[in-house]
């Protein structure tokens, strides 16, 4: 009898000690997924917010006009800034704007190259993602910086990555949705520096490169770690290689050789994120890249999009493309500066039918 009490009083400990840990491990699994949404809702700490759009009508400025040249302008390598008044350099909300799509979520992604001789950054990488949750289609279209468009309720035009000095990540959704017909609510923004290190974290990223691209970089800083192709075709690029990478237009066609540059470290990004086995993983390393990126998306829309395209059925790599579209544009110069003077009606038709049409 003596031994049967025993019996139950160490079974009813060990349970005691079970149940303590289960719930110390809830806890700490309660704990941390808090401290990762607390973490995740801190990226959008300071979001653009959605506000009702104004009515103005951009014919009452119309455009001024370029000089039209012919031929490669040659100023791709200098940046030569429009001065800008200071009175009209305030942050914009981004314009509430009704879905064309349901199906199709456009987002904007933008670099940001912060200048210590700047008082605002300005946008040197600017991406629209495109994600159709239909066909688990992504499509990836770099806007060169150089465009000449209408600046919303500034009653200027202006190369597109002026709108961000302008008015900040607000105003420059709100020009790309103006000028090319499109309905982006949702962005993602980094600076330069942040993205070294979002590459650095993700221990590298296996970008391909041209041996004449291998040679630039290791002649103008990749000495000390030299960039070889592996048998794969693939060269591993530390951070400051894929930023060397993403900012090169030295080589090739100047911007537009860039953007694709861009949109390559953009599928090898999409590369590495499709490795992660579950949505705990991909969680996980979203949890380590969150403190690079400003966004005004949720914890919740980031989880569930990032879950989709990397583990829907169907995915494929991004279909990329550039605007302005072919035979579309002409190269120009304003205020000495080199530009690129588009057909708006003409990229608005491609545009819809690039993102809306089949896929």
């Amino acid at each position: 009898m003596e031994k049967t009490e025993q019996k139950k009083k160490s079974l009813s400990t060990a349970k005691k000690i079970i149940v303590a840990v289960l719930a110390l491990l809830i806890l700490l699994i309660v704990g941390f997924g808090a401290f990762t949404l607390i973490k995740l809702y801190g990226m959008s700490r300071n979001a653009a917010k959605i506000v009702a759009k104004p009515t103005f009508d951009p014919n009452d400025t119309p455009d001024p006009g370029v000089e039209l040249i012919t031929g490669d302008p040659g100023k791709w390598d200098v940046d030569v800034d429009d001065p800008i008044d200071p009175n009209l350099i305030y942050d914009e909300g981004i314009y509430q704007q009704d879905p064309i799509d349901p199906n199709v979520i456009n987002i904007l992604i933008m670099g940001e190259d912060r200048r210590s001789t700047a008082e605002t950054g300005r946008s040197d990488m600017m991406l629209v993602f495109s994600y159709n949750m239909k066909t688990n289609t992504i499509k990836a279209i770099s806007i060169l910086r150089d465009t000449w468009v209408y600046i919303p309720e500034r009653s200027t035009w202006n190369r597109i990555n002026a709108a961000y000095r302008f008015g900040g990540i607000g105003l420059a959704v709100n020009t790309i949705n103006l000028n090319f017909g499109l309905d982006i609510q949702k962005y993602m923004i980094t600076d330069f520096d942040n993205l070294i290190g979002i590459v650095d974290t993700l221990g590298g990223l296996d970008v391909p490169l041209t041996d004449e691209e291998i040679e630039f970089y290791n002649e103008r800083g990749s000495a000390s770690n030299p960039i070889r192709r592996r048998s794969d075709g693939f060269c591993h690029l530390n951070g400051r290689q894929v930023l060397d990478h993403c900012r090169n237009r030295t080589l090739g066609n100047g911007d537009w050789s860039r953007t694709e540059r861009q949109r390559a470290v953009m599928n090898s990004l999409y590369v590495r994120a499709k490795q992660e086995k579950d949505v705990a993983s991909l969680t996980s390393l979203m949890y380590k890249l969150m403190g690079y990126v400003e966004t005004n998306m949720s914890p919740y829309e980031m989880i569930s999009l990032g879950t989709k395209i990397v583990f829907g059925k169907g995915g494929t790599a991004p279909i990329k493309a550039t605007i302005p579209c072919t035979g579309s544009w002409s190269y120009a110069m304003e205020h000495g500066m080199a530009v690129i003077h588009i057909d708006l009606d003409k990229n608005r038709e491609w545009l819809k039918d690039f993102l809306y049409g089949a896929s």
